[in-house]
C-alpha cells in the first residue's frame, strides 16, 4: 500500500487552513471566544465554534459547509479543471439527534452525488484501506478523503449534557467542530499532474474494539495492539498525531498500547493530540490527525529527531480502532512544480533568528493622512440634545414587561445566548489572531529584558511563535500589524513587537510600513528608541540597511534616533557622522549619538571624549547620565565629586556612586536622595554601591506599597538571603538579621559578601540576574577594572551569551 499525499484541508476554532493548524495552536492562538450556549441553570457551557460561522444547530447544513471548506483547500493543489472528476469519500458521525440519517445522506449527496460515506473516526483509515485497494486495481487514479463532525449546535449539546462526564475521570477536551481533507493518488497520476507530493501514507488498518464510549468495560488494548503490531516495521516510531490526551477510554487505550509495543518507539517520540488544541472533533480526528501530521513535516515544526515516519490513530464512539501509517519528507524537502498553486515557499518556523519571509499577502498600501477638524464641535452636541426626537427620547417609558406565564415552563437544556456570539468575517478572524500574537510577543519582548536570564531561550522560543503566527495570519497579516502598531503608539514593548513582526514579511512594502509607524510616534517617545532600534538589528533581511539610513536622515527626532541606533548596532553609523548627532537639539537623537559613540573603538572614542563631556553638564537629566556613564566607565572617576552634575542628574547620580564611589561616599548620596522621591532604580543602585550604613534608607522604602518589592530585591542584593522568603517584606526580620550579622559600615558588601569583582561575575553568570540587572553590573566591571569595551546582550540568546561569557572570562583574569 502506498498512498501519494498531494493535498491537505484543515478547519476547526483554530483557524481556516492547514497552515492556521501548524501555527496558531503553537502560539496559543486564537483565543477561544466565549461560548454562547447556556445550560439550564444557567451556566455557560464551555464549546468552540468557528467564528466566521454563526453557532446554532449543528445540522447538516453546517457540517456541509465545513467540508466543502476543507475540500477546498485540499483540491487547490490540483490543475485547474482537475478536481471535478476526483472521487469523493466521506467521514460522518453516526446518526444523533438533530442529525437523522436521512440527513447525513443528503449532505453526502449534496457534498458529492458519488460520494462513498463511513462513519466514525476511524472510519478514515477503514476509507483508505478501500481506497488502497481501488488503486491498485486501477479502479481509480486519485480520491479525496474528507472527514467531518460538530457539536457547536443545541441538539449536540443537549445530548451531552444527558450524558455529564464523570468528576473523577479526565476532563475531556470541550466539545468543538471541525473538518479535514486529504486528497492521495498514485505515484503515477501524481506524476502525470505535476503536484508535489507531501508524503506518503504506508499502511491503514481498522478492527472493533471491546471498550466503547457507551460501555465502561475495562480497556485491554488488545485491538490496537493488534492493529500497531501489524503495520510495517518501519524503524523506531518518533511521531505520534492521535487521541492521546482526549478521555480515559483513548488515553489507557494508547498507554497500554505503547507498553505492549514499546519496541516499536523511539524513547522520546513527539506526541501531538490536536483535539486538545481546538476541541473534541469527534468524527473528524481520524482525517484531521493525518492531515495535521503531514502540515507539521511539512512546515517543519516537528523535532529535528522527528525523523520521516509516524502513525496516526482514532478510536470511534463504537470503538472501532483505527491506525495508519505514514511518511513525510522533511521541510524544504519538497519539489513543487513551477506555476502550480503551491510554488510559492513554504512557510517554515523561525530558530534563533528572525528572517524576512515570502507569503502570498495584500501588499502595504499607506492610509490617507486624517487630517484634524480646528473647529469646535461642542454646538453640534447641544444642537442634537434641543432637538424635539431627543426631548421625546428622554421623556419616553418603557414598555410593562410581559407578564410571568400561569403554568411552569421547562427550560430547554440549552440555549443560545444571542448577545455572546460573536460573528466574524474570515478577515475578521485573522485579525484577531495578529492582535493576540502582537500583544504576546509585546509582553515576551518584555520578558526578554526584565525576566531571568536562565529563562531567555525559552522567551526567545515563544516569541518567535508568535511571529511565525503573525506572518501565517492571512493575506491581511501584514496590514493588520501596521494598523496594531498604529494603535499603541505609546507602549514601546509594542514597537518592539510590531516592528519585529513587520520586518519578517519579505517585500520593500514591509519596510515601508515600519518607515512609517516610525514617523507617527510622538516627539516624546524616547523609550521607543532602543525598542525599535533593537527589534530591527534581530533580523537579519535585504533593505534594513537602507531603511537605516533613511530613518537616520528623517528630520522626524524619534524616527532619527531609531535610525543611527540601528546603524550603530549593525556596525554601518560613519563615525563622522557622530559630532553632528551629539550636536543635535533633541535629547533623543544625543542619547542615540553618546551610545553610538560607546561603540566605537577605544581610540575613536577618545575623539569624542570634550563633546561627551560638554553633554554631560546639559540640563537634560537623561543626556547628562548618558554622557557621564559612558566617561566614567573609561576611567573619569573624578566626575563622581562634581556637585553640581550630580545635583542635575538627581536619582540618576546614585548609578555614578555605584560604579565608582566608596563607603565613604554614602552621606552624599544620602543626601543627595533624600531630595528625590526614591525609585526602582535608585533602590537597585544603592544596593550595588554595597555600603552597609545604606540598610537603613532600603528598610523605610518597604514600608512604602508601590517599592516593598524592589526593596526588598536590593537588601537581598546587599546582603544576601539573610530572611526566609515569607518574611521578606518585614522590616524588623531584616533589622534583626542584618544585627546578628555584625557587618563593617565602613565597607562594601554584595549578596552577603565581603564586595569583589569576583563577586558581581558570579552574579552574571548564574542566570538568575535579568538582562537589566547583568548590564548594570557589566558596567560596574567594566567601570573598576579598566575595560571600556561594550558588552553587547541586545541579540538573540546564543549570540548574547558567547558575548557575556567571553567578556566574564577577561574579567577573571582580571580580578
Amino acid at each position: 500500500m502506498s498512498l501519494s499525499v498531494l493535498g491537505l484541508g484543515l478547519i476547526s476554532p483554530a483557524g481556516a487552513s492547514a497552515r492556521d493548524h501548524v501555527f496558531f495552536p503553537r502560539a496559543g492562538a486564537p483565543p477561544p471566544p466565549p461560548s454562547p450556549f447556556i445550560g439550564p441553570d444557567g451556566r455557560r457551557i464551555a464549546a468552540r465554534y468557528c467564528p466566521w460561522m454563526r453557532p446554532s444547530q449543528a445540522d447538516a447544513s453546517r457540517l456541509l459547509a465545513l467540508a466543502r471548506g476543507a475540500a477546498a483547500e485540499a483540491l487547490a493543489a490540483l490543475p485547474e479543471g482537475a478536481a471535478a472528476a476526483v472521487p469523493r469519500f466521506l467521514v460522518t458521525p453516526a446518526p444523533r439527534p438533530g442529525l437523522p440519517e436521512e440527513a447525513l445522506s443528503e449532505m453526502a449527496r449534496a457534498f458529492s452525488p458519488s460520494a462513498r460515506r463511513f462513519t466514525g473516526a476511524a472510519g478514515a483509515f477503514a476509507a483508505l484501506a478501500q481506497v488502497a485497494e481501488l488503486l491498485a486495481s486501477r479502479a481509480i487514479d486519485a480520491a479525496l478523503l474528507v472527514g467531518v463532525d460538530a457539536f457547536a449546535g443545541l441538539d449536540a449539546l443537549a445530548e451531552r449534557q444527558r450524558r455529564p462526564p464523570s468528576p473523577w475521570l479526565l476532563t475531556p477536551p470541550p466539545p468543538s467542530e471541525g473538518a479535514g481533507a486529504l486528497l492521495v493518488a498514485s505515484a503515477e497520476q501524481a506524476s502525470r499532474w505535476g503536484a508535489a507530493r507531501l508524503g506518503e501514507i504506508v499502511a491503514s488498518r481498522h478492527a472493533p474494539g471491546r471498550a466503547t464510549d457507551e460501555d465502561d468495560d475495562p480497556v485491554d488494548a488488545a485491538a490496537m495492539t493488534a492493529l500497531l503490531r501489524g503495520l510495517p516495521a518501519a524503524g523506531p516510531i518518533q511521531a505520534v498525531f492521535g487521541q492521546g490526551r482526549v478521555d480515559a477510554l483513548r488515553c489507557r487505550e494508547w498507554q497500554f498500547t505503547t507498553a505492549r509495543c514499546s519496541e516499536r518507539f523511539s524513547a522520546s517520540y513527539f506526541d501531538r493530540c490536536l483535539e486538545v488544541e481546538v476541541g473534541e472533533l469527534g468524527a473528524a480526528a481520524g482525517v484531521m490527525s493525518l492531515a495535521c501530521a503531514f502540515a507539521a513535516f511539512r512546515h517543519g515544526t516537528t523535532p529535528p529527531d522527528a525523523g520521516r515516519s509516524f502513525v496516526a490513530w482514532a478510536i470511534s464512539r463504537d470503538g472501532t480502532r483505527g491506525i495508519a501509517l505514514g511518511a513525510a519528507p522533511r521541510a524544504g524537502a519538497i519539489k513543487v512544480a513551477a506555476g502550480s498553486a503551491a510554488s510559492l515557499p513554504v512557510l517554515t518556523p523561525l530558530s534563533g533568528a528572525v528572517i524576512a519571509r515570502r507569503v502570498d499577502r495584500e501588499p502595504f498600501v499607506p492610509p490617507p493622512v486624517e487630517t484634524e477638524a480646528t473647529e469646535d464641535e461642542a454646538w453640534l452636541d447641544e444642537d442634537i440634545a434641543g432637538t424635539p426626537a431627543a426631548a421625546g427620547a428622554a421623556n419616553d417609558v418603557a414598555p410593562p414587561l410581559p407578564a410571568l406565564p400561569r403554568e411552569g415552563v421547562l427550560a430547554p437544556p440549552v440555549r443560545l445566548d444571542a448577545e455572546r456570539v460573536i460573528e466574524l468575517t474570515l478577515p475578521g478572524f485573522y485579525a484577531s489572531v495578529v492582535d493576540h500574537c502582537a500583544e504576546l510577543a509585546a509582553a515576551l519582548a518584555r520578558d526578554r529584558l526584565e525576566g531571568r536570564r536562565a529563562w531567555l531561550p525559552e522567551t526567545e522560543a515563544r516569541l518567535l511563535r508568535r511571529i511565525d503566527a503573525i506572518v501565517a495570519a492571512g493575506p491581511r497579516a501584514l496590514i493588520e500589524v501596521a494598523a496594531f502598531w498604529e494603535r499603541w503608539l505609546d507602549d514601546p514593548w509594542k514597537s518592539f513587537a510590531s516592528a519585529l513582526a513587520l520586518a519578517a514579511f519579505a517585500g520593500d512594502d514591509a519596510l515601508a510600513a515600519i518607515h512609517r509607524a516610525a514617523h507617527l510616534l510622538p516627539p516624546d517617545a524616547e523609550d521607543h528608541v532602543l525598542a525599535v532600534a533593537e527589534a530591527l538589528a534581530l533580523v537579519d533581511r535585504p533593505g534594513l540597511a537602507g531603511l537605516a539610513r533613511a530613518l537616520s536622515a528623517s528630520a522626524h527626532p524619534i524616527a532619527r534616533a531609531i535610525g543611527v541606533t540601528l546603524r550603530s548596532l549593525r556596525g554601518e553609523l560613519p563615525v563622522d557622522a557622530l559630532p553632528a548627532m551629539l550636536a543635535e537639539d533633541h535629547d533623543a537623537v544625543v542619547r542615540a549619538g553618546i551610545w553610538a559613540c560607546e561603540r566605537l573603538p577605544g581610540a575613536q572614542r577618545a575623539r569624542f571624549s570634550e563633546r561627551l563631556r560638554e553633554r554631560s553638564r546639559a540640563a537634560s537629566p537623561a543626556v547628562a547620565w548618558s554622557a557621564a556613564r559612558v566617561l566614567v566607565i573609561g576611567g573619569e572617576t573624578d566626575l563622581l565629586r562634581d556637585e553640581a552634575l550630580c545635583a542635575r542628574l538627581g536619582p540618576l547620580a546614585a548609578e555614578l556612586f555605584a560604579l565608582a564611589g566608596e563607603p565613604a561616599d554614602w552621606p552624599r548620596l544620602e543626601a543627595l536622595l533624600g531630595r528625590h522621591r526614591p525609585t526602582r532604580a535608585a533602590l537597585a543602585a544603592v544596593a550595588r554601591f554595597g555600603c552597609a550604613a545604606s540598610a537603613a534608607w532600603i528598610l523605610q522604602r518597604l514600608d512604602d506599597e508601590a517599592l516593598a518589592d524592589d526593596a526588598a530585591e536590593a537588601l537581598r542584593t546587599l546582603f544576601g538571603s539573610l530572611v526566609p522568603e515569607a518574611q521578606e517584606l518585614e522590616a524588623g526580620a531584616w533589622r534583626d538579621a542584618i544585627a546578628a550579622r555584625r557587618l563593617d559600615p565602613k565597607a562594601r558588601y554584595r549578596r552577603g559578601r565581603a564586595f569583589s569583582t569576583a563577586v558581581v561575575v558570579e552574579e552574571c553568570a548564574s542566570g538568575e540576574l535579568s538582562r537589566l540587572a547583568v548590564e548594570a553590573r557589566l558596567d560596574e566591571l567594566r567601570a573598576r577594572l579598566r575595560l571600556p569595551e561594550p558588552v553587547d546582550l541586545s541579540g538573540f540568546s546564543a549570540r548574547a551569551e558567547a558575548n557575556l561569557v567571553a567578556f566574564l572570562n577577561l574579567a577573571r583574569s582580571r580580578s
